[in-house]
C-alpha cells in the first residue's frame, strides 16, 4: 500500500517546483523578450518584460548576415563531427574496460576519471602553439580534435557506468549459442546501451555547441562558432542587446529541442549505472 501524501505537503512541493522552474526559465524568457526590443527600449529604466515595439528585424538581420550563417555552419559541423567521433571512441573504450577485465583496467578507468578533472585552459597554450606550427589554427579540424579529446573521458565514464548495469549473462548466453564477440556487441550490447549512448551524445553535443573558451583561442574569422560570434555584439562603445539576444535565442533553440526529445533516454542513462553499478 502506497503512503498517502497530505494536500498541504503536495501544495508546498508544487510551490517549490514552480519557484525553481521560474528561476530557471527567467533568464530564457528575458532573453526572448529582449530579442524583440529596439536598442532604445533595451536600455530604458524600469525595464519592460513585454516589448512595446516588437522588432523581428533583429532576427532578419541575423539570417541575412553571411558571418552569422558561416558561424552557424561551423557550429553544426563541429558538433556533429565531435559527437560521432566521441561515441566511436568512447564506447569501445568503456566496453573494453568493463567487460574484458584486462590487467590494469581499473587503473586505466581511474586515469580516465582524473583526465576529466583537468580544465581545458591548461592545454590551450601548447595546443595553440602546435596548431599554429602545423597550419591548423583557425580551422574546424583543430576544434573537432580538441573537443573530441576533452569529451572522450567523460563519455567513457558514462558508458562504463551503464555497461556495468547490463547483465553479463545475456552476453554469455549469446556466445554459447554461437554468436561471435562482434555479434554480441552489435545485437545485444548496442541495443541495450541506447539510453547511455543518447546521454553521452547529448552531453557531447551540448558541450560542443556551447563551448566558448577553446573556440575563442583556436578559432578566428574562418572557424568562428556561434558562441564566439555572439561576443562580437559587445563593442567598446555599446552593446547591441537586441541582435545579441536574438542570436542567443537561436543558439538555445537546438539545445531545447535536443533535451526535450532525449529526456527519457537522458534520465535512464544517468540513473541506471548509479543504481546497478
Amino acid at each position: 500500500m502506497k503512503p498517502t501524501v497530505s494536500l498541504p505537503r503536495r501544495l508546498s512541493w508544487f510551490g517549490i517546483m514552480a519557484i525553481a522552474a521560474l528561476i530557471s526559465l527567467g533568464p530564457v524568457i528575458w532573453t526572448l523578450s529582449t530579442s524583440l526590443k529596439s536598442q532604445i527600449e533595451t536600455q530604458q529604466f524600469p525595464p519592460t518584460l513585454i516589448p512595446s515595439d516588437i522588432r523581428p528585424s533583429n532576427y532578419s538581420q541575423l539570417f541575412s548576415s553571411a558571418e552569422f550563417m558561416a558561424a552557424a555552419s561551423t557550429s553544426a559541423i563541429v558538433t556533429i563531427a565531435v559527437t560521432v567521433l566521441v561515441l566511436l571512441i568512447a564506447f569501445p573504450c568503456a566496453y573494453g574496460l568493463v567487460r574484458l577485465r584486462a590487467f590494469g583496467s581499473r587503473i586505466l578507468l581511474l586515469l580516465v576519471a582524473l583526465a576529466q578533472t583537468v580544465p581545458a585552459i591548461v592545454f590551450l597554450i601548447p595546443i595553440y602553439w602546435m596548431a599554429s606550427n602545423v597550419g591548423l589554427y583557425d580551422t574546424q579540424t583543430i576544434l573537432v580534435v580538441v573537443y573530441t579529446g576533452l569529451l572522450v573521458p567523460f563519455s567513457t565514464l558514462i558508458l562504463a557506468a551503464f555497461l556495468r548495469g547490463i547483465p553479463i549473462e545475456a552476453e554469455e548466453a549469446a556466445l554459447v549459442d554461437g554468436c561471435s564477440h562482434f555479434g554480441v556487441l552489435r545485437r545485444i550490447v548496442l541495443p541495450m546501451s541506447r539510453p547511455a549512448l543518447a546521454t553521452a551524445a547529448l552531453f557531447t553535443a551540448l558541450y560542443s555547441w556551447n563551448e566558448f573558451l577553446v573556440a575563442a583561442v583556436l578559432g578566428g574569422d574562418r572557424a568562428r562558432p556561434l558562441t564566439v560570434y555572439i561576443s562580437h555584439f559587445v563593442t567598446q562603445k555599446t552593446i547591441e542587446w537586441g541582435p545579441m539576444c536574438a542570436a542567443v535565442s537561436v543558439v538555445l533553440l537546438p539545445v531545447l529541442i535536443a533535451v526535450i526529445a532525449l529526456q527519457r533516454h537522458l534520465v535512464t542513462g544517468l540513473t541506471m549505472g548509479a543504481v546497478k553499478g
